[in-house]
């Protein structure tokens, strides 16, 4: 009426994007159940909740994990959710094989053992037992069972017993 004006400023402001940062720990051995994931929640409004699937923890990060992969769904207390999934992984499985070279003659020391090893995390350590070499092959071997502990860089361990022969005495008449 009386031609005043007024005027007021508004400012409507939005919470960041939720944003997921995800740091795991894959399986150190073959079959093993010591994966983990830590996630890390920013934006968005807190509290959240974390849904990792049907009977699975409500917590934010895991622990005890086997190798898989691992979705969760995380949503403010604004009801806004964001997903992320994580590969936790698992080396091959560690396995032995042998080749070997029985003594030649009775007594001698000709044996050997060529000892191959895949899977795992190299290097490998290997553990023939006490007074033999730390290598993964053995030569000058007398006859008799050796047997190796194999240890790979994660601490996995597989053992192989290998018999090195010989032939009889050979018998003159």
């Amino acid at each position: 009426i009386n031609g005043c004006t007024n005027s007021i400023n508004i400012t409507i402001t939005q919470p960041l994007v939720i944003t997921l940062i995800t740091t795991q720990v894959n399986v150190l051995c073959n079959g093993g159940n010591n994966g983990s994931i830590d996630l890390t929640v920013t934006g968005g409004v807190a509290p959240y909740t974390y849904n990792w699937g049907a009977g699975q923890p409500t917590t934010q990060d895991r622990s005890g994990l086997t190798a898989g992969t691992y979705s969760v769904i995380v949503t403010d207390a604004n009801g806004c959710s964001k997903t992320i999934s994580v590969n936790i992984t698992q080396p091959a499985v560690l396995s032995l094989s042998t080749t070997q070279v029985n003594v030649l003659c009775n007594g001698a020391v000709t044996g050997s053992i060529n000892l191959t090893v895949t899977g795992g995390v190299a290097p490998y350590t290997y553990n023939w037992g006490a007074g033999l070499p730390g290598t993964e092959d053995l030569s000058d071997l007398i006859a008799g069972t050796y047997s190796v502990i194999v240890t790979d860089a994660n601490g996995c361990f597989k053992s192989i017993s290998v018999n090195i022969t010989q032939p009889e005495v050979l018998a003159l008449s």
